[in-house]
């Protein structure tokens, strides 16, 4: 009689539960662009503020460094917004994974402690 019992408790869970399928290879091709300019905003993999730096994560095949992105920033309300474009593509042939980390001093662009910001790229899933 208890394996009748477990055995309808099984079957029972087992017609009731449902799958879930995440399409992952589902890309999007789109580019954003930097106001002012035809260049598409570098897809960044995070950005945070860590002190009194500003921190993106971007792909690199190993070359990557910080002078190979340009960043333009704008003012309004109280608010600067950040863009980062690619000036150099990176060509190196070592792929690394969890890209890398470029810091940016804030107030080398005028931001003060505790200002907002707003970072304009397109986030990616590393």
């Amino acid at each position: 009689m208890k394996l009748a019992s477990i055995a309808a408790v099984v079957a029972l869970g087992l017609s009731t539960s449902a799958c879930v399928i995440i399409d992952a290879d589902e890309v999007r091709h789109e580019s954003i662009t930097a106001q002012g300019s035809n260049q598409p905003l570098e897809p960044l993999m995070a950005a945070r503020v860590d002190g009194a730096d500003l921190v993106v994560r971007v792909t690199s095949n190993g070359c990557t460094r910080q002078e190979d992105l340009s960043v333009e920033t704008q003012r309004r309300d109280g608010l600067t917004a950040f863009s980062f474009v690619r000036k150099r593509p990176d060509n190196c042939r070592a792929l690394i994974a969890e890209g890398v980390e470029l810091r940016y001093p804030l107030d080398a662009f005028g931001v003060e402690r505790g200002g907002k910001i707003r970072v304009r790229n397109p986030l990616v899933r590393p």
